[in-house]
């Protein structure tokens, strides 16, 4: 990924490829929020006042070169649910991903750990943001996002371009034995799972995982850009729910079909 701006905005390079799209992953930094919020959160649920978070997704937007009211995001519940977004107007509760052909609609997901996808078809000019923790993850969300983009749009998997952006690395994301169950019998005992000696828990590769989905759903490996940037592992950088329990922010991923695209 590659930075951009005072607010350190990521970009993956895949994307960067093309200019019928805006896109961006969030860092914590450029905001107005303090203490333990500091400084861009993007979260109206954390206990920050709303002011700030207004005033930082407006600081967002125009870093982007966008206006604050082009954001759409759902209200996550670490659901299998999607959303088509046809209006800057549209709300989607229990919902944990967005498509879009309209262009000058963003589309986004909050995140504090959970991996933040985004996938772009060239081709059919579509566009999805997806909100894929374990829950999610273990649901297989991508591939259900896919699966109504190909219903919807026409797309074809082998036209997406992914990136799966900051969140939780493997090197850190300990799971109790329930969740390495159920992500053996979704994926098998592979690499997405590294047991921890002498013990019951487990190491549970998100990273892995999602770019499994994205592949077996038909996405060419090549198409695929992992950010690799451990949320946990970078204060400085990013909010994370697992080291900072509940006083913590939230991070922002999007993207966005530009006006002019056809």
């Amino acid at each position: 990924m590659t930075q951009q701006n005072i607010l350190h905005i990521l970009q993956f390079e895949n994307l960067l490829n093309y200019q019928e799209i805006v896109h961006f992953s969030s860092t914590r930094t450029g905001g107005i929020s303090s203490k333990h919020l500091s400084s861009l959160n993007l979260g109206y649920t954390v206990g920050d006042n709303p002011l700030n978070v207004t005033q930082n997704l407006n600081r967002l937007a125009e870093s982007i070169k966008i206006n604050k009211s082009q954001f759409v995001f759902p209200k996550q519940t670490h659901s299998a649910n999607i959303g088509f977004v046809k209006s800057e107007e549209d709300i989607f509760p229990n919902t944990d991903a967005l498509i879009t052909n309209i262009p000058g609609i963003c589309v986004a997901v909050r995140t504090a750990d959970c991996v933040p996808i985004l996938l772009f078809d060239p081709v059919q000019k579509a566009v999805a943001a997806i909100h894929s923790g374990w829950k999610s993850t273990v649901q297989k969300i991508s591939q259900h996002t896919i699966e109504l983009m190909q219903k919807e749009y026409g797309t074809k998997p082998e036209n997406i371009v992914a990136g799966i952006g900051p969140s939780i690395g493997p090197k850190v994301y300990e799971v109790g034995p329930e969740v390495v169950e159920l992500f053996q019998k979704a994926f098998g005992t592979n690499h997405v799972i590294k047991p921890i000696a002498n013990s019951d828990k487990a190491y549970l590769d998100l990273w892995i995982a999602n770019k499994q989905i994205l592949t077996n759903a038909g996405v060419p490996e090549k198409n695929i850009e992992i950010a690799e940037m451990c949320t946990y592992s970078n204060p400085e950088l990013f909010y994370s729910a697992r080291r900072d329990k509940t006083k913590t922010g939230r991070l922002a991923s999007g993207i966005m079909l530009n006006q002019n695209c056809k």
